[in-house]
């Protein structure tokens, strides 16, 4: 069971993160890249995403937590059998 809990988890992450990082890949639509003095982009560039690094991070946050509630979960069971 743990070894298909930890399976399921990797392979869930993994897809999250390939997904994500595809549907970023793509600029935004009706975007004019010609850098015209009206509507143009901006300076610097205004097309980054800025919530890419933030989805990672709180991806590997969940991940951390549940291995740690799983970890509190065996030692209570181990306490409670004796």
């Amino acid at each position: 069971m743990k070894k298909a809990l930890k399976v399921l988890s990797v392979t869930a992450f993994l897809v999250l993160a390939v997904s994500l990082n595809i549907s970023y890949s793509q600029p935004p639509p009706g975007d004019n890249s010609n850098g015209g003095a009206v509507g143009g982009v901006p300076i610097g560039g205004g097309a980054a995403p800025v919530g890419g690094g933030l989805i990672i991070l709180m991806a590997l946050a969940t991940g951390y937590g549940l291995k740690k509630t799983l970890e509190i979960r065996q030692d209570r069971n181990e306490t409670n059998k004796t």
